[in-house]
């Protein structure tokens, strides 16, 4: 059977998601538990240090893009994105800390979030952010 591009590229995208999802996670438990920071700061610190091997693996193996990085068309989208999971993600990181104060509830808590943006990211970064179309416009 021959895997197809399209084929190729989710399982490159799901691949990047296996690495850099137990990264963020590492980092949040690092930041809460054993920093001792507070569960908003620690999920802060987490998504923005996650967000850049994200962003690089997504942008040089997922979709193949060599030619420079645009501000305008990838890095502030693409930053957008993280900024709305990064919202998300600290409201719900901050409830499960209001009610369970555990580490395990902050770090569930977290990856449910992002669960719920996973798809949706995927569907963004392929029509409007690193699109054929959109690599040839610039």
């Amino acid at each position: 059977m021959k895997v197809t591009f399209l084929a190729k590229k989710k399982l490159r995208y799901i691949s990047v998601s296996v690495f850099t999802a137990p990264l963020g996670q590492v980092l949040l438990f690092l930041f809460a538990e054993i920093i001792n920071l507070s569960a908003f700061t620690s999920n802060v610190l987490a998504v923005l240090i996650a967000t850049i091997p994200n962003y690089l693996l997504n942008r040089f193996w997922v979709w193949k893009i060599k030619n420079p990085h645009s501000f305008r068309h990838e890095i502030l989208p693409y930053w957008a994105i993280a900024f709305l999971g990064l919202i998300i993600s600290t409201i719900f990181v901050v409830v499960a800390d209001s009610i369970w104060s555990i580490w395990i509830a902050l770090n569930i808590a977290n990856a449910i979030a992002y669960a719920l943006l996973w798809v949706a990211k995927y569907f963004i970064l392929e029509m409007y952010i690193f699109s054929e179309t959109k690599q040839k416009g610039r």
